[in-house]
């Protein structure tokens, strides 16, 4: 007698004809392990990677390979009937949009015309062709002032509160913490938060308060479901030279950082709001009924 064909397996296939039957056939673009990896709830889920970027994670900005900025490129598309993949594919590339702050399309295909001879997607030849025969990708010019904090770092050190798991999370300043041996260094780490005007100010104050008082810790509790918050980062801090960890799952980040600098997002021209000395940071999301207090 043959074993049992296994649950997961069953579940994966399915997934599979229905994202055939309801969308077709995924994209080049589309890096489905890539997508596994940084989305591990996916992986679990059985549900086909790009079916579920088509339904979920194109709108919680989450990004279908290493080189196509989600967020980045719907604030240049606003709504479309595609997902940004595709719509970047048959409509966007076309029209010269750029999917990534890091590669403009136009310049792309206008460094090398053979790519455009050729009429293949300038990302799609840069990710399979350009990159191995060291052709370069000029930054986008598109929000260069919005973007410019972000240039260079890594998608790993580049955090948004609220996320897709919810709207409650704390801040933490703090005068002493301990260094964890296994922290890693950054660069730059880049934390953006979608908060209102008086949850704004209020962040801008601890760290005033922080850099001229003597506490030992100042903590900030900030639900953004309690009321109509902005969909888009409003404010940007960026650490640099950092030691950083994580804990809990990935739900709180602890930094030791040189130097702090509060961008604000709501302006036209964003720019640098307050500079601040080196000191040590926490970020934490909170679950459902979790008290802001608790480790």
């Amino acid at each position: 007698m043959s074993a049992p064909f296994p649950l997961a397996r069953l579940v994966d296939l399915a997934s599979g004809l229905l994202r055939r039957a309801v969308i077709g056939r995924v994209p080049k673009l589309f890096d489905a392990a890539y997508y596994r990896e940084r989305n591990p709830g996916v992986a679990r889920s059985g549900l086909d990677p790009f079916l579920h970027y088509v339904w979920f994670g194109a709108r919680q900005d989450r990004n279908p390979n290493a080189d196509f900025d989600t967020a980045f490129y719907r604030r240049q598309s606003g709504r479309t009937r595609l997902d940004p993949v595709r719509h970047y594919q048959r409509i966007g590339a076309a029209a010269g949009l750029d999917p990534s702050p890091a590669f403009s399309t136009s310049l792309y295909l206008a460094r090398y015309p053979d790519v455009v001879s050729a009429g293949i997607n300038p990302l799609l030849h840069f990710r399979n062709d350009g990159r191995a025969e060291g052709r370069e990708a000029a930054p986008s010019p598109i929000e260069p002032d919005r973007l410019r904090a972000l240039d260079g770092v890594a998608e790993d050190h580049i955090l948004t509160l609220p996320d897709a798991e919810g709207g409650r999370f704390a801040l933490t300043l703090l005068r002493h913490a301990p260094l964890d041996p296994q922290a890693e260094f950054a660069p730059r780490v880049c934390l953006q938060l979608c908060v209102d005007g008086v949850e704004y100010d209020a962040l801008l104050d601890a760290f005033r308060a922080f850099e001229t008082g003597a506490q030992a810790a100042i903590a900030l509790e900030i639900d953004t479901g309690a009321g109509p918050h902005p969909p888009m980062p409003t404010q940007l801090l960026a650490f640099e030279r950092c030691f950083l960890s994580r804990a809990a799952g990935g739900r709180t980040l602890t930094l030791g950082y040189a130097e702090a600098r509060v961008w604000d997002l709501r302006l036209k021209r964003p720019g640098v709001a307050a500079v601040f000395p080196g000191g040590s940071f926490s970020a934490r999301r909170l679950a459902k009924g979790e008290d802001w207090s608790t480790g």
